[in-house]
């Protein structure tokens, strides 16, 4: 039977999301233009926030994901971006790219405590 794909979205990602919001600092690269937001859910390997404009699929982007406790600063590369359907914002998906070691393990542990709670 032709149809949908039967594997959601969740399925195909290669490390579980968890749902919570943090402030985040995005800066476009390489102009340097940068906007605040939140994210609406994070995961080791990209996050997804809130924005007033579009963002292009393949823009790269520097976040500074604000943790309460400490700041993790990396690259990422817009995956997706959508208009929300109740609201005029847009909703994106960013996978990240590049990350040093020690904030990949911080954003490991956390997703951790949130995902095994």
């Amino acid at each position: 039977m032709r149809g949908k794909d039967p594997i959601n979205k969740e399925e195909k990602r290669k490390y579980p999301r968890v749902e919570i919001s943090f402030p985040v600092e995005c800066t476009f690269l390489p102009k340097r233009n940068y906007f605040f937001t939140v994210s609406k859910n994070i995961s080791r390997g990209g996050v997804k926030i809130f924005s007033d404009e579009f963002l292009p699929k393949g823009s790269k982007v520097k976040l500074n994901l604000n943790l309460i406790s400490n700041v993790i600063t990396s690259t990422a590369k817009v995956a997706w971006c959508n208009k929300e359907r109740t609201s005029h914002r847009y909703s994106a998906g960013l996978e990240i790219v590049e990350i040093n070691e020690e904030n990949k393990k911080e954003l490991a542990k956390l997703v951790g405590k949130i995902y095994n709670a």
